[in-house]
């Protein structure tokens, strides 16, 4: 096996490895999620020859590859039936307790990173590197679940300076949020399957800037997307003082036409959510440069393959909740 999957019994008690007892194992996470997913089917003997594994409430579930960790998570679900050997089982890592955790805050003239160390300081959740994203917000939270509350700030602070970020945890449980990157140190030369899908069904092509009071600035707009399919706008209220260009540009970026493709190729655990990757693939024709939003990883049969869900756009997350201070 070139994994291990470790479950750990309540309060820290024994490890043990089942790896050879797995039938078919499944990892993966989406943008839309903060918490990354495993889970497993095994095969467990009734004639005695293999101690049951202990499958109560606090247990953890661990994922090594190459003596890494990838995963690491409180075990959710199990699965057993007097009918038959196997045993389902699903967790999720440490994101759950951002997911799970609704907080109350105001917070007013701080940076998203400052913000995401107190939750975190908080809620006792393992922080690693939280990037600094060099401008301040403000918003109040009053009882809003925390994964929503980091994603909100971070979110907020990209559409000031243009940039892109992911909340996510380690394989080993620290909470990070890393800026996605705009070029790809990943590549995909083969596939086994390519599907690729473009949608415009929530197009918003022109973006009009108005003042407070309703009187309009100026349209930023997508001309050759007005020409194809009509003006389809979208209003920003500028306050006194500031310049909602930027703001306007990124609306355009994250509106217009969605092109997504979904791969299927050889397993390889750098391929995960929020990074880019440069497909290369002569057998669909289709190449470029494309950042995962989904991602599922899978062993089964002494193979191991993922799929991926590829977007040629490096949106932001979108996620807002909270108010105005």
């Amino acid at each position: 096996m070139d994994y291990e999957l470790l479950l750990t019994a309540p309060s820290g008690g024994e490890t043990r490895d089942f790896a050879q007892l797995v039938q078919t194992m499944s990892w993966s996470g989406s943008v839309r999620q903060t918490a990354r997913e495993l889970s497993a089917t095994l095969a467990v003997p009734r004639d005695g020859s293999v101690t049951p594994p202990a499958l109560r409430e606090g247990a953890y579930l661990t994922l090594r590859r190459a003596g890494e960790t990838v995963f690491t998570g409180p075990l959710l679900t199990a699965t057993t039936s007097s009918q038959d050997s196997l045993v389902d089982l699903s967790a999720l890592d440490r994101g759950r307790f951002l997911v799970r955790n609704e907080g109350w805050y105001s917070f007013s003239g701080v940076t998203p990173e400052t913000a995401a160390a107190a939750i975190a300081r908080d809620y006792g959740i393992p922080v690693g590197t939280l990037a600094a994203a060099g401008v301040s917000v403000s918003r109040k939270f009053p009882g809003v679940a925390l994964d929503k509350i980091i994603r909100t700030l971070y979110g907020l602070a990209g559409e000031q300076n243009g940039k892109r970020y992911l909340v996510r945890f380690t394989g080993d449980g620290a909470l990070e949020v890393v800026e996605k990157p705009t070029s790809a140190s990943l590549s995909i030369a083969s596939t086994m399957a390519v599907t690729n899908t473009w949608d415009i069904t929530n197009l918003q092509n022109s973006v009009a800037i108005r003042t407070q009071e309703g009187a309009l600035v100026r349209r930023v707009e997508d001309a050759d997307s007005v020409a194809l399919n009509g003006r389809l706008e979208h209003v920003i209220t500028q306050r006194d003082g500031e310049d909602a260009g930027s703001e306007a540009q990124a609306w355009l970026e994250d509106n217009g036409l969605q092109q997504n493709l979904t791969v299927e190729t050889l397993g390889d655990p750098r391929l995960i959510t929020g990074e880019a990757v440069l497909l290369r693939d002569t057998g669909s024709g289709v190449s470029g440069l494309f950042w995962i939003d989904g991602d599922t990883h899978t062993w089964k049969n002494g193979q191991y393959y993922c799929k991926l869900t590829l977007n040629f756009r490096n949106l932001v997350d979108d996620t807002r909740a909270g108010s105005e201070l």
